[in-house]
């Protein structure tokens, strides 16, 4: 990320900042992970948020992009996105009615389903629209949050057929536990998962023709999960902006995160504390872990705590001054932008732009 860019955007503090260059080698990056192991890439959308960007990862090679909610489904497809997965589970009738709408105006929405409940109030909405809507059954492949256990995947799969205006086309195996910062651990974990989803893929192909996808992978798994033939997509989320964890596991270099958020210094005492008008509400305090505080000379200094409105920094550096600004990395994305209604992308060639 360009630091300096980042600070000299003439913004009040704190802000939200995308480094556009990197984020698009960011984007390629991946799509050449895809290429290469011809696999479809699916985005989640969820770490941005952004029309704009999810555009720019399909105008590269990205078949469409995951959201987690309905909300940002509909954000997505009035932004000009018209192929959606909503990754995460909806029960609520009227959400699932919002759903059929989005069918009903062409836009090709797909669903992961784990409950017989959540697919019969899908079929009645779709049934209402007279629309077919595809759905993949979630499988729970040791994450342990949503999902179907592997040995109930063939009867759920069974009922599910008898639902009017759905069509199940697959399986999703979203494996968000993997996050070993050992590149090994990482490895052995989805060769684990693989045996399970392999087992399952191939018995429902066996009893169903119109399976077809198989999507998994979040950013630290996708690359492996690239290299087994039966797997068709992968989705991985973070890798757009990378953050701190990501750094952490060795999916990237410091220089690779494209987002962070602008502070400025609001109070200090010379050498033993500076503090950043950018608190927990600005940037996120992912599984506790602080984030790291930079500016064009490198790392300013160890983030020593943090509150709504403030981050204390004991600085290694000795000419940080009054009102200069320092530029926070994240640990986590996805939640850090979730703070945010707009941002300020730049790309070194004309001004920032607000999105």
């Amino acid at each position: 990320m360009n630091v300096e860019q980042a600070l000299l955007i003439t913004s009040e503090t704190p802000y939200m900042a995308v480094d556009l260059n990197q984020t698009m080698d960011n984007i390629r990056k991946f799509q050449e992970i895809a290429n290469k192991g011809h696999k479809t890439l699916r985005p989640h959308s969820k770490t941005h948020k952004i029309p704009y960007l999810a555009k720019l990862q399909m105008e590269e090679g990205a078949s469409g992009v995951c959201v987690q909610k309905v909300a940002e489904a509909e954000v997505m497809f009035n932004g000009g996105i018209s192929d959606i997965l909503i990754s995460n589970e909806v029960i609520d009738k009227r959400k699932c009615d919002r759903i059929a709408r989005l069918s009903k105006n062409n836009c090709r929405i797909s669903v992961a389903i784990d409950s017989l409940e959540g697919a019969t109030n899908l079929s009645e909405s779709a049934a209402y629209l007279n629309r077919v809507i595809p759905v993949l059954i979630d499988i729970n492949i040791g994450m342990d949050r949503c999902g179907i256990d592997p040995e109930e995947v063939l009867k759920f799969h069974s009922e599910l057929k008898k639902l009017p205006n759905i069509r199940v086309e697959g399986i999703m195996a979203y494996d968000g536990q993997v996050h070993s910062p050992r590149a090994v651990e990482r490895e052995e974990m989805v060769n684990r998962e693989r045996v399970i989803v392999h087992d399952i893929f191939q018995k429902l192909k066996k009893t169903d023709p119109d399976i077809k996808v198989l999507t998994v992978g979040g950013t630290p798994s996708s690359e492996i999960w690239s290299h087994f033939e039966e797997v068709s997509e992968i989705q991985p989320g973070t890798y757009i902006f990378y953050d701190m964890h990501c750094q952490e596991m060795g999916l990237c270099s410091m220089d690779e995160v494209s987002m962070g958020v602008v502070g400025q210094v609001m109070s200090m005492k010379q050498g033993k504390r500076i503090v950043l008008d950018a608190g927990y509400k600005s940037i996120s305090l992912d599984q506790g872990v602080y984030p790291v505080a930079v500016n064009q000379k490198g790392i300013v200094g160890k983030v020593v705590s943090m509150s709504e409105e403030h981050t204390v920094i004991k600085p290694d550096q000795g000419d940080i001054k009054l009102g200069s600004k320092v530029l926070l990395l994240p640990y986590h994305a996805c939640t850090t932008t979730d703070f945010w209604d707009y941002t300020w992308i730049y790309d070194g060639k004309a001004l920032p732009v607000m999105t």
